[in-house]
């Protein structure tokens, strides 16, 4: 390069440097947030278009937005549902702001570092590109931008980071934004949540600094009795998370006012003025339903109303907001922009059906929490069951007796270590829609060999495999008579076995069960056995295939070759379902029947653990048994897993046919007996076998 060259490029740098250097002394522009995004902030669509930002179809995004540009406030909280176009205003329209009108360095937090690496790209980078007065704004230089790192002419700096220790550490911010906040982890390396280390970092700008958080509610109601206040009538329920921000807020909740000329009133679409039946909002002092045509206007006209204000019927607020320093808002799913009153409630009418078809909540709490706008709160209660109440409601069934209404019988084993090492069984028998019956409980302490006439033997399942093979023996191969007096038999459809092996010789009681299944195969019983074990508390499957393989890591003792199916349960999930069917009233689908020659102590076992309202997790207390709660939530899924849950109940599959056509029960005194649904030979293996096909 010349001298001239040479030159001109250090005139050019110099040029820029002191371009941005201007920008960072010049004051701030007094702007509104709102008022600058209509300005400078193009927003790309999906077809490649870009039109200027527009609060048209979003007005009550406006107030929040300008809050954050306030010195009133350290801290805007929004709540509210997807498709509202927070993320568009809040911190795309606040970046663009700040960038343009009042340059200061920045922290942008995504719930993950995949996330913060999706958001950068996708939305940061094309919106910037897009509009030309934040494009003007980047730094030339290419090593000033990256994926997590947008350096500016002025010299302030935006990073697109997620929540850990490291981020939040040392360096101090005049903004920070905080998206998704229900989903980010709720204590942040052990230092405290992410809005309080954030409020750290903004703390040294004073009134000029600003922590935002945005997110649809995620987090569980931690009281199911709670009721609204009489004297606080915005108050979210006790929850954590963004929720709880928000009533550490001023609480503004939006409001829209009737279009009846004979009311005029100002009312909340919230979930209690939505009529299901008609799918349409409705008016709570005169229950006038609206057209739905109207929505934008009445958006239009909202207001946002802070606790302890009044609206009059020209719209103006009276009274003296909570003094506070935190702006938050908090709307729900009606008057989402981007989502229709039919949406709503087909996605809310379709998850109350999975929800009373399998007892699962998972797609129920999504709606309410996503859709709705709202904080879920379990149907199952996080108080302790009472045993004695359990057992007021034993009806007379026989012991080992297949009640009448069941279709299939299924064991589940749980394995126990230790001192008082055995395996724990028991028998239930499932009818349509979940229904489920207690058919028998026993343990399986000792062998006293394949003729039960041998000295006893104590069991040891974590060291002497053979000892598995008592459960191929003992329970597999088992049959119960039938209620009706026919004399008639149903066997064992399918068997669980834990593999967790409770106690000591954890791997051990493991590698016992793969070597179990191995032998099942070898004799072609596989495909009747399940072996089960709980999985991560962060799981949101019920039930999910694996076949584990470590057999590169030799310091491991559970011989897992890869061969071996393992099914890994979201035990919270199951046992979720397994508390409804004990909570539901009078019988039918997902009911359970317990039959009266149970002791007080398997009433004991079942309610033993309490669920922690605060992370949904079921939990001993002590250390007492819980084994009949384990064993009931095996067997749910293995109802799940045999594929019950999905059967058309009108035409089931042969082996889950009612009595006179279940191709699974058979007479003791005729020459043959059925096989099952896998074709195994069953127990009796002197008569004539029969094959029926499954639909697994």
């Amino acid at each position: 390069m010349t001298a001239d060259n040479h030159a001109e490029a250090f005139r050019t740098r110099a040029t820029e440097s002191a371009l941005g250097i201007t920008d960072l002394l010049r004051p701030p522009r007094r702007i509104r947030v709102s008022d600058a995004a209509r300005e400078s902030l193009y927003v790309v669509h999906g077809n490649g278009t870009r039109t200027l930002w527009s609060p048209e179809k979003t007005p009550y995004m406006v107030e929040p937005m300008d809050c954050m540009g306030s010195r009133l406030y350290d801290a805007v909280i929004f709540a509210g549902p997807a498709r509202t176009g927070k993320t568009l205003g809040l911190i795309d329209g606040y970046i663009a702001y700040k960038v343009i009108n009042d340059p200061g360095d920045g922290l942008l937090a995504q719930i993950t570092e995949e996330k913060a690496r999706e958001f950068s790209k996708k939305r940061l980078d094309r919106e910037f590109n897009a509009s030309p007065d934040l494009l003007e704004r980047l730094s030339p230089r290419a090593n000033d931008n990256n994926v997590h790192d947008k350096i500016f002419r002025a010299g302030n700096y935006l990073a697109i980071k997620w929540p850990s220790k490291n981020v939040f550490a040392s360096s101090d911010y005049q903004f920070v934004l905080l998206t998704d906040y229900d989903r980010m982890p709720p204590d942040i390396g052990g230092e405290g949540s992410a809005f309080q280390l954030a409020g750290k970092r903004t703390q040294t700008f004073g009134s000029t600094g600003m922590t935002m958080a945005e997110s649809s509610p995620g987090r569980p109601v931690l009281d199911a009795d709670w009721r609204l206040p009489e004297d606080e009538p915005h108050r979210a329920p006790p929850t954590t998370g963004i929720l709880d921000l928000y009533n550490q807020g001023d609480r503004r909740r939006l409001y829209w006012q009737c279009p009846e000329k004979g009311c005029r009133q100002w009312f909340q679409p919230v979930k209690e003025n939505f009529n299901m039946e008609s799918g349409l909002v409705f008016c709570p002092h005169c229950a006038v339903e609206l057209d739905p045509k109207k929505k934008r206007q009445l958006n239009r006209e909202h207001r946002w109303l802070p606790e302890g204000c009044e609206l009059d019927v020209d719209g103006v607020i009276h009274g003296a907001r909570r003094p506070v320093r935190i702006a938050s808002f908090w709307m729900e799913g009606p008057a989402a922009a981007y989502q229709t009153w039919g949406q709503l409630r087909a996605k809310l009418a379709a998850a109350e059906a999975t929800f009373a078809e399998t007892g699962d909540q998972e797609d129920l709490k999504t709606v309410i929490n996503t859709d709705w706008g709202r904080p879920y709160k379990s149907r199952v209660s996080a108080k302790s069951r009472s045993s004695l109440q359990l057992m007021d409601r034993t009806e007379a069934i026989e012991h080992r007796t297949v009640p009448a209404g069941v279709r299939v019988l299924i064991a589940t084993v749980d394995v126990q270590g230790g001192k008082n090492r055995r395996f724990v069984v028991q028998i239930h028998g499932f009818g349509p829609g979940r229904e489920m019956w207690l058919v028998d409980r026993f343990n399986i302490k000792e062998d006293r060999g394949p003729n039960n006439d041998q000295e006893p033997r104590r069991i040891s399942p974590a060291t002497h495999g053979e000892d598995w093979d008592l459960l191929t023996r003992d329970v597999l191969r088992r049959s119960y008579r039938l209620a009706d007096g026919s004399g008639r038999r149903m066997p064992i459809a399918a068997m669980g076995v834990d593999t967790g092996g409770e106690g000591h010789g954890e791997e051990s009681v493991t590698s016992q069960a793969y070597d179990y299944y191995r032998r099942l195969k070898r004799d072609g019983l596989q495909d009747r056995v399940y072996l089960l074990k709980g999985g991560s508390t962060k799981t949101s499957n019920r039930v999910r295939k694996t076949y584990p393989d470590n057999s590169g890591r030799k310091s491991r003792k559970s011989k897992a070759r890869g061969d071996v199916p393992l099914w890994i349960l979201g035990t919270d999930l199951l046992k979720d379902i397994v508390a409804l069917a004990m909570d539901r009233d009078s019988p039918g689908a997902g009911y359970m029947h317990v039959p009266d020659w149970l002791g007080r102590w398997w009433f004991d076992e079942l309610t033993y653990e309490v669920k922690d309202a605060a992370t949904g997790k079921w939990k001993k207390p002590g250390k007492r048994p819980n084994e009949a709660f384990d064993l009931c939530a095996y067997a749910v899924a293995l109802y799940i897993i045999l594929g019950l849950e999905t059967v058309n109940w009108q035409a089931p599959p042969p082996w889950a046919e009612d009595w006179p056509r279940n191709t699974l029960i058979f007479d003791p005194e005729a020459r043959e007996e059925p096989g099952d649904q896998a074709g195994h030979r069953s127990h009796r293996g002197r008569r004539r076998r029969r094959v029926v096909k499954s639909n697994l």
